[in-house]
C-alpha cells in the first residue's frame, strides 16, 4: 500500500516536474520569441535608420546635382550675357563710327553750306556794293550836274569862279 502511495506521489512529482519543465520550456520559448521579436524590432529600427541616412544622402546628392545644374545655368547665362555685351559693344562701336562718319559728313556739308552762304553773302555784298556804286555814281552825276548848273550861272554872270581852272584840271584828270 505504501508503495502505491509512493508511486502515486512519485508519479505526481514527475508530472509536476514535467509540468514545471513544460512551463519552463514555454517560458523559454516565450522569452526566445520575445527576444526574436525585439531583435526584429531592432533590425527594423536599424534598417529605418539606414534608410533615413540613405534618403538623406540621396537628398544631399539631389541638392548637389541641382546646385551643379544651377551653377551650369548661371555660367551659361553669364556667357550669354557676356556675348550679348560684346555684341552690344560692337554695335556701339559701329554706331559711334557711323556717328563719327555722319558728323564728319555733316561737318563737310556744313562747310559746303557755309561756303555757299559765304558765296551768297559775297554775292549779296557784291550786289550791295554795286548798288552803292550806282548810288555813288548817281550822286556824282547829281553833284556834277549841280556844278555844271552853277558854272552856267556863273558864266552868265561873267565872273569866273576862283577855283575854275583847278576844278577843270581835276575834271579832265578824272576823265
Amino acid at each position: 500500500h505504501r508503495d502505491k502511495k509512493r508511486d502515486k506521489e512519485k508519479v505526481k512529482e514527475k508530472e509536476k516536474a514535467k509540468e514545471k519543465e513544460r512551463d519552463r520550456d514555454k517560458e523559454k520559448e516565450r522569452n526566445w520569441d520575445r527576444d526574436k521579436e525585439k531583435e526584429r524590432e531592432r533590425d527594423k529600427e536599424r534598417n529605418r535608420d539606414k534608410d533615413k541616412e540613405k534618403d538623406q544622402e540621396r537628398e544631399k546628392e539631389w541638392h548637389k546635382d541641382r546646385e551643379r545644374v544651377r551653377d551650369k545655368d548661371r555660367d551659361r547665362d553669364r556667357d550669354k550675357d557676356r556675348e550679348k555685351n560684346k555684341e552690344k559693344e560692337k554695335d556701339r562701336e559701329v554706331d559711334q563710327n557711323k556717328e563719327k562718319d555722319d558728323v564728319t559728313k555733316e561737318g563737310e556739308n556744313d562747310r559746303e553750306k557755309i561756303k555757299d552762304k559765304e558765296g551768297d553773302t559775297d554775292r549779296g555784298e557784291k550786289e550791295k556794293d554795286k548798288e552803292k556804286e550806282k548810288d555813288e555814281k548817281k550822286e556824282k552825276k547829281e553833284r556834277e550836274k549841280e556844278r555844271d548848273d552853277k558854272k552856267k550861272k556863273e558864266k552868265r554872270s561873267r565872273t569866273p569862279p576862283r577855283s575854275y581852272s583847278s576844278s577843270r584840271r581835276s575834271r579832265s584828270s578824272s576823265r
